[in-house]
């Protein structure tokens, strides 16, 4: 699943877009392109943390166009990739999150931001070379988590909303976040294990709360396997995601590694 960069993207913001110039846009793209509204249902996201659309297509113009309907206009933009779409694969080696072949940590994207985005859609360009054991995406909902951390460990609500985490980086002052907050009326997860310092933290007793929120993770997750054209929309609010281990298959031809690729575009509603 895309993850943010451990550098979070300051320039990324809800931008108001008009939907009928993006459809006019859209139409000037050599990409072949798959007619079909997407049909959201924003009641199934609450309730099970995401949505899976099979079949949506690859176009992202189309991508773009549609999320721009269903949210009316309210796509997140970022001045840093220049788009309301960001595009990424798998690479051999990279220092961004979202592009390394290793198990991502379980998170919520932007969690830095005063206001994180509502929802994270996810297209699948192209499935892992070893679809479909590797490349999965799994999605946790809050209350599933927070019931099972409760009941397994003794952490209650209170605790998540009032204990913080240091995230600590390179040339940058540390950052203090509790794992849940308080958003528009509603409570929203704020975290990153792949962030979150591997020690013990007093607040949460001898065992690093990083392992024991994986551990229950773990547990409750849902998987979610996409192939080429599928889309998933998840809450960014009231659920968790990561997405699993993946692989490069080498074409000799061009000598180049083919990976997974995605298209990743956040918005509200």
């Amino acid at each position: 699943m895309n993850e943010q960069s451990s550098r979070e993207d300051p320039t990324l913001k809800e931008t108001p877009l008009n939907c009928g110039y993006v459809a006019n846009v859209s139409t000037l793209t050599p990409k072949a392109r798959l007619v079909r509204s997407l049909p959201i249902d924003f009641a199934q996201i609450d309730r099970e943390g995401y949505q899976l659309v099979r079949g949506f297509g690859i176009d992202t113009a189309w991508f773009e166009t549609e999320l721009c309907r269903v949210s009316g206009g309210k796509l997140f933009f970022s001045d840093r990739l220049g788009s309301f779409v960001h595009e990424f694969r798998v690479l051999p080696h990279s220092d961004n999150l979202s592009e390394q072949a290793s198990c991502g940590g379980f998170h919520t994207d932007f969690m830095f931001q005063p206001r994180p985005p509502e929802f994270v859609a996810l297209l699948c360009l192209r499935p892992d070379p070893k679809h479909p054991v590797y490349g999965r995406n799994q999605v946790v909902h809050r209350d599933a988590f927070l019931e099972r951390m409760h009941s397994i460990y003794g952490i209650t609500q209170e605790d998540f909303l009032t204990q913080k985490i240091e995230y600590t980086f390179p040339g940058r002052a540390p950052i203090s976040l509790s794992l849940l907050r308080s958003f528009d009326d509603r409570l929203i997860l704020s975290f990153h294990t792949s962030l979150m310092p591997k020690g013990k933290v007093a607040a949460f007793g001898d065992i690093p709360i990083r392992n024991m929120i994986e551990a229950v993770c773990s547990e409750v997750a849902q998987d979610v396997i996409l192939d080429r054209g599928d889309l998933l929309i998840v809450s960014n609010h009231v659920a968790l995601h990561r997405r699993s281990e993946c692989t490069f298959a080498f074409n000799a031809e061009d000598r180049s590694f083919m990976s997974r690729e995605m298209a990743t575009i956040r918005f509200d509603r």
